[in-house]
């Protein structure tokens, strides 16, 4: 007797098996009658954790944020059609990220396809360039040699991803798990219908890469650049570091100044960032010439880092992942996915480096934050004093999300070295798309108590993805989930624009800054979210000292007006000249 009640449910069974066996944990189930099968099968796979959204744009994202936050796969499952197409954006944002999010999409049989039957479209390529792998997934049968190939090409795919990959899955009526009499599966063997057995892959992949195959020893061979002595300065955008401890034994070896964005994952406690870059280099500090630029991962976000950069000739070493992150076409080397090992004899080839560039740069940095504390001291209410609060509070937050546009400024700027554990940001192609839905699932990941800062048109446009706090599956995960905060700094549209040549166009409040009517406490209702509105700096830390408390996700619309520009450069003025 069949195992499984019809041959859909087999197929979706083995191919669910495959992806929980190769790492898969979490699983973002969207409605559908022709995934149904996947649906089922993905829903009564023992240890798979399964949240369900009816958006599949803002699941995308969820999904997005859970596999980031949780560091291994995760499944995004779509019926056929245009749900496929609305996880473009989030798949866009894996792809330049490096996460690997897979995607799961059922499809019509080959008969519908290109002859204009509903829900019908071609599926395969419709994402471009921006996934890893594509897996067309033959209609389900019970020969023993392609249910096996099934399992191998999945459990390769699932192993080797480093980006998004898609499984596109036809399936034939009778899509439901019902009984069906004439099924039988006595064709296929062991190793077809039950694979290599629980938490085994059916293929186990190794990766192995040319350059890991190299000592350090061989990678820096002809460099001869690389002496100690030298002024040098490493470099981290956001999201870049999958080794922490080996760029900071890297930094501790050196000496070298370490610049990195509050998102890289660098600023932990006790590790020594220049934090306060993004004023410095708008100072004294922006007229010093390194002999050396060592960058790991993407640049840093800030325009006065990001320009100081361009203007130099030195020789410039690129540690990289998988994608070309030279954007100013300065690197002398690129080192792609190196063993930790290189770091160390990196460092031995530099140590030590000079010492009175290394106490320029301290003392600056020093210097820098104590007038950037001195300065918030004594500001008045507004949008860089909310910020800083958030960015500063000692609370018992996990983790700290900064949306894109402003957020993720601020958040460079008043993120210390000493405060959050884990800093998250969507960097990867820098959109406001999906913010809701990926710090959703980062707090689903890490059981929830992060803080998200975010402007008012980035929250706007990713709203569905809240509905996940009113119903996130079991009521333990619903809890994870729901205790949190969702800072909005409400300044009236896009405050970012104040800061570029736009805001000289008439019109350009209309057409660009854009700003919105909605009530956001309604909003908060609707959601069945608790909110408070705060005028004043007192008001915002009360209210993210009671959302650490309770478990809930509260949204909190700081109300900060539209004068950033001039508070914002002031206190930038400031921390520079403090400098040096």
């Amino acid at each position: 007797m069949a195992r499984d009640p019809n041959l859909n449910a087999l197929w979706c069974r083995v191919i669910v098996e495959e992806l929980v066996r190769c790492g898969v944990a979490w699983a973002v189930l969207c409605p559908g009658s022709r995934n149904s099968p996947l649906l089922f099968a993905l829903a009564g796979q023992a240890g798979l954790k399964c949240l369900s959204h009816l958006d599949e744009r803002s699941a995308g994202f969820i999904a997005l944020g859970l596999a980031k936050a949780g560091g291994a796969p995760v499944v995004i499952c779509v019926t056929s059609g245009s749900a496929l197409a609305n996880l473009l954006p989030a798949v866009v944002e894996a792809h330049a990220a490096g996460v690997p999010l897979i995607i799961l999409a059922a499809d019509r049989p080959f008969e519908v396809q290109d002859v204009g039957a509903p829900q019908t479209m071609r599926q395969r390529g419709i994402f471009g360039d921006f996934t890893d792998q594509e897996i067309d997934c033959p209609e389900p049968q019970t020969e023993d040699l392609v249910c096996r190939s099934l399992r191998a090409r999945l459990s390769r795919a699932v192993q080797a991803a480093l980006g998004p990959v898609l499984i596109t899955v036809p399936l034939r009526e009778p899509l439901p798990p019902l009984p069906d009499p004439r099924f039988t599966d006595q064709g296929l063997g062991a190793a077809a219908l039950d694979g290599r057995g629980p938490g085994q892959p059916f293929t186990r992949h190794v990766r192995s890469g040319a350059a890991c195959a190299r000592s350090g020893a061989e990678l820096l061979a002809g460099m001869d650049y690389l002496r100690p002595g030298l002024r040098g300065v490493i470099v981290v955008g956001a999201e870049s570091v999958h080794d922490e401890a080996a760029v900071m034994e890297l930094v501790a070896a050196t000496g070298f100044p370490l610049i990195a964005d509050a998102a890289s994952g660098l600023r932990r406690t006790g590790m020594p960032v220049i934090t306060a870059a993004d004023a410095l280099l708008g100072g004294a500090l922006g007229e010093t010439q390194p002999e050396l630029i060592i960058q790991v991962g993407a640049l840093p976000l800030a325009r006065p880092v990001f320009e100081w950069l361009g203007r130099q000739i030195c020789p410039w070493l690129m540690i990289e992942g998988r994608a070309n992150r030279d954007s100013v076409s300065r690197a002398w080397a690129a080192i792609s996915c190196p063993e930790p090992g290189f770091y160390a004899a990196l460092g031995a080839r530099l140590r030590p480096g000079a010492a009175m560039w290394r106490e320029r740069w301290t003392g600056a940095q020093q210097r820098a934050v104590t007038a950037l504390t001195r300065q918030l001291a004594q500001a008045p209410w507004g949008e860089v004093l909310a910020a800083h609060l958030v960015c500063t509070a000692r609370d018992q937050r996990r983790f700290l999300h900064l949306a894109s546009s402003m957020a993720v400024r601020h958040g460079n700027l008043h993120c210390q070295a000493d405060r959050v554990s884990q800093i998250f940001a969507n960097r990867g192609v820098n959109g406001i798309d999906g913010t809701l839905g990926s710090f959703i699932g980062e707090n689903l990941a890490l059981g929830g108590g992060g803080v998200l800062l975010i402007g008012d048109l980035a929250f706007l446009h990713d709203l569905p993805a809240l509905a996940v706090a009113l119903d996130a599956g079991t009521p333990q995960r619903a809890r994870a989930c729901q205790r949190g905060a969702i800072v909005i700094l409400n300044n009236g549209g896009g405050g970012i624009f104040d800061f570029l040549n736009v805001a000289q166009v008439p019109g350009w409040q209309t057409y660009v800054r854009t700003p919105q009517p909605y009530d956001l406490a309604g909003i908060a209702q609707a959601f069945g979210c608790p909110f408070v509105r705060v005028n004043d700096g007192p008001s915002l830390s009360a209210a993210l000292e009671r959302a650490g408390r309770e478990q809930s996700l509260w949204l909190i619309e700081a109300m900060v007006g539209d004068g950033c520009v001039a508070a914002h450069r002031g206190l930038l003025r400031a921390m520079a000249e403090a400098g040096g």
